[in-house]
């Protein structure tokens, strides 16, 4: 057996650390392409050290790899440190050899930065199922590029019997940013119980009912979550600290939640002042 193949019939067995050490000593002893992938591998997925990966990585690409995996740990990595061409170069190399879904997901996210929105809806599109995060991405990524009617359009057969359904506040959210407003309202409420929203959410439900000119329901919803930011800080006051909770970690969360209280005390006004909470992408 090589050394290659032991060191990960050890990392499969979970002994990770000798595994490392292993693939460590195989690298000084040549520096091959399989060996420096491997280690780069360990280094990026198991150590999370992009520092030690990335440049075994590089050297990998100088040896003209016939593999896609080099070129796609490097996207990722680019995505990452937010460095947007190189991650669209990286990956559409890597896409070349082989079109992991991984890799044209990466890859469209990197379209998306660059601002080329046409490109990343492809890419987003290819990948898509129905009514998925991804399809939602896709939505975003056409209304970003003015494609109006067909994010509508996608947007219209958002479909709740999906097994792989991103919900219908998402699909709220889309709604607004092309002025779809009771679209959007309507699925805002079929959600609006059901789970936690943030401060951003309520922000965006607000303003979609401020330009339907509810300003009472509008006045009363912000009220209700101002009322439940209240008791969740008075929870949160009397919270118990523990080894996994410290006194610190109570002290920034209370302030967090200070913070998001003091936005929503001032919503109602800023909308009157005619703000637009602009949308939230990660």
């Amino acid at each position: 057996m090589s050394l290659n193949k032991k060191a990960l019939q050890l990392f499969e067995n979970n002994q990770y650390d000798e595994a490392i050490l292993l693939l460590e000593n195989v690298v000084k002893a040549e520096r091959t392409v399989q060996s420096l992938n491997n280690l780069a591998f360990m280094y990026l997925y198991e150590e999370e050290d992009v520092n030690r990966a990335k440049p075994l990585l590089e050297e990998v690409i100088l040896k003209k790899p016939q593999s896609h995996f080099p070129f796609s740990m490097l996207g990722e990595i680019a995505i990452q440190e937010k460095q947007w061409l190189d991650a669209k170069n990286y990956l559409q190399k890597s896409i070349d050899f082989h079109p992991s879904i991984e890799a044209i997901h990466n890859v469209a996210v990197a379209h998306y930065n660059l601002e080329d929105y046409e490109m990343a809806a492809t890419s987003f599109h290819q990948i898509a199922k129905d009514s998925d995060v991804i399809r939602w991405y896709e939505v975003l990524a056409r209304i970003q590029n003015k494609d109006y009617d067909v994010a509508q359009s996608i947007l219209d057969q958002w479909n709740a019997q999906s097994d792989d359904y991103a919900g219908a506040i998402e699909a709220a959210d889309a709604y607004v940013e092309i002025d779809c407003f009771e679209k959007a309202r309507d699925m805002f409420k079929r959600e609006w119980d059901e789970y936690a929203v943030t401060s951003y959410i309520i922000s965006r439900y607000a303003y979609t009912l401020f330009q339907l000119n509810e300003l009472q329901t509008c006045h009363d919803l912000i009220e209700q979550e101002i009322e439940k930011k209240r008791v969740e800080i008075e929870e949160e006051k009397r919270e118990e600290c523990d080894e996994h909770w410290s006194e610190l970690d109570k002290k920034e969360r209370i302030e967090e939640l200070h913070q998001e209280l003091n936005e929503l005390l001032q919503l109602f006004a800023k909308l009157q002042s005619g703000y637009r909470p602009p949308i939230e992408i990660e």
